[in-house]
This record gives C-alpha cells, structure tokens and sequence, in this order.
C-alpha cells in the first residue's frame, strides 16, 4: 500500500497556472495524494476575474475548497491574534491544509509550477527521517550565498556573528539582488544569526512530516505558522514606517531548528517548472498576462481532455 500525502496550495489568482499546476502533479504524483486543500485567497489582482470553478469541478472528490475571511497580503502576520482567533489563523497561507489534513506528510506547492515527474514519490524517499525536505533557502538573494560562503547543502555549517552578517550584506550591496535586511534586524538575529534570513524550506514545493512538527507549531506549540510573515527589523518606505518581513516560512525554519528539528535539500528542480516570481506577476499585469498565456498553451498541449472539459478549446 502507498504512502498516501495531503496537499496544501495556496491560491492567488493566476487561473490556468493553478489549472497546470493541480492537473500535472495528479499525472506525476496522483498515486500518492489524498486531498489537496485548496485555500483561495478572498482577494485577487484587479486585471484578474476569473474564477478556479473549472478545475475544483474537474478534481471535486479530491479537493477540499477554502476561502479565508480575512486577507493578509504581504502584511506582517499579527501573530498574537492567530493565536487567538481561528479566522484570522485560517487565513494564513497554507493553514487550512495545515490544520485539516489528517495524513502524515502534507505536501505544500505553488500555484505557478509545471510538475514533470513524480515530486511527491522523490521527496519522500528523501525525507529519511528528517522533518522536512524540499530546496532549502532563497540563496540567490543571500549575500552568503551570492559571495560563495554559504549554499542549499552548508546552511548549517555557515553561522555568522551579527556583525559580520551584517558586513556581508552590506558589501557591494545591490539593492536589485538583496532584500532590505541590510538597514537592521530584529533582536532575535542579534542573539542568534543563525538560520539566516533568507533560509527556509521553500514552500513552493516541500513535503513536511506532521507526525514531527505539528506539536510544535502554533496552535499547538510555540513556533509561528508555517505562512506567517514577521516583521525581520528593517523599516521602509517614504517615513521610514513600513515593515520589511521575513518571507512566508522563514521564522517557522528558524523556529523548528531552534528546536532542533532538521530539514534536508533537495533539488525540485529536477522535477518542477517554476520561474520563482510569483509575487512579480502579480505586480505586473503584462508579466501577468504573458505567464497564463504560456500557461494556457501548455494546458491545451498537455491536457486536452480537461481543456475540453473546461470550454477552452
């Protein structure tokens, strides 16, 4: 008998990406999924008005259908009240999956990835007793990583002082190729650098053990939620008055290290298509526009039984 997993993906838009994402990991991956929690943001990008109706009718015994109350944007996670109130928690990315699988590993996924082999039986063989695996840190934005110091497979062997963190992102900074993290970090990176702020489990396509974590995770530990974004220390903006926040997933990584769980690098790229500018075609609606086009014609190629189905051909 398989190992049967959970999916947990998180919706913004981006219709026939979605539709690619959801119908190519069932061709590669189907023999192992149980339900995928589809949590659809309440909000979408004002040039994008069509619905996900086609795809959740097409997978209707597989997919559980969520709308969150609450929109949170790239907002800082108000961690106090996701404590406190189930709404509000609900709303942050992948919580719902989180919460409601009832299988051990859920695995977590973009709704922008083309799947060509089978994610899910290869992160499984990997997991090998770790509590998670998947590709590991943003390393391109990482002054670490960019100046060779540290990479996917060193990130806990690399653990700076805060001084000298901050003199490596602050040398020939390029504010193109680095987040803002240069102006201050929060405390928490004073007393301990380590994981740095751009390490985390990329949640774009991991599998996670929850037998390992859930006990530890809020709201039933101490660690932040898998998609909480918290603010990292540095302030923009005209007034200087505008949080920069740690991506979704890095204080949950920190959290769980700090804790002593381990997590394992995988390459995904071997088995996903993903261009990893999620939140700039969204920014951009001829981005926009170009992404779902190309998404569409690998729809009409790849599936022309759901394109039929869906009143696209």
């Amino acid at each position: 008998m398989s190992i049967k997993v959970d999916v947990a993906i998180n919706v913004f838009g981006k219709v026939y990406q979605t539709a690619l994402a959801v119908l190519s990991l069932f061709e590669c991956s189907g023999k192992h999924i149980s339900t995928i929690y589809f949590q659809e943001e309440p909000l979408t990008a004002e040039y994008e008005f069509k619905k996900h109706d086609a795809i959740l009718e097409y997978f209707s015994n597989s997919v559980e259908h969520y709308i969150p109350k609450f929109w949170n944007g790239i907002e800082p996670t108000d961690v106090k009240r996701a404590a406190s109130s189930e709404d509000y928690r609900l709303s942050i990315r992948y919580q719902y999956g989180w919460e409601k699988s009832h299988e051990r590993y859920l695995f977590t996924m973009h709704n922008d990835i083309e799947v060509v082999a089978d994610i899910v039986g290869n992160l499984l063989n990997e997991l090998d007793g770790h509590s998670g695996v998947g590709e590991i840190g943003q390393c391109w934005w990482c002054p670490a990583g960019q100046n060779g110091l540290c990479d996917s497979e060193k990130y806990t062997e690399f653990k700076p002082s805060y001084q000298y963190l901050m003199k490596i992102y602050n040398k020939d900074m390029d504010y193109s190729q680095r987040r803002a993290y240069n102006l201050e970090l929060a405390g928490q990176f004073r007393d301990n650098a380590w994981p740095l702020p751009e390490c985390r489990l990329n949640e774009w396509c991991a599998l996670i053990d929850m037998e390992k974590v859930r006990n530890d995770t809020m709201p039933l530990g101490r660690a932040v939620p898998f998609g909480a974004r918290v603010p990292s220390g540095a302030m923009i903006g005209e007034n200087w008055d505008r949080p920069v926040c740690l991506d979704v997933a890095v204080q949950w990584f920190r959290d769980m290290l700090h804790m002593g769980h381990t997590f394992k690098h995988y390459d995904v790229n071997k088995d996903i298509i993903h261009d990893r500018r999620g939140s700039v075609k969204l920014d951009s609606a001829e981005a926009y526009v170009i992404a779902e086009q190309k998404a569409l014609l690998r729809l009409k190629d790849r599936f022309p039984e759901y394109c039929e189905f869906a009143g696209l051909l």
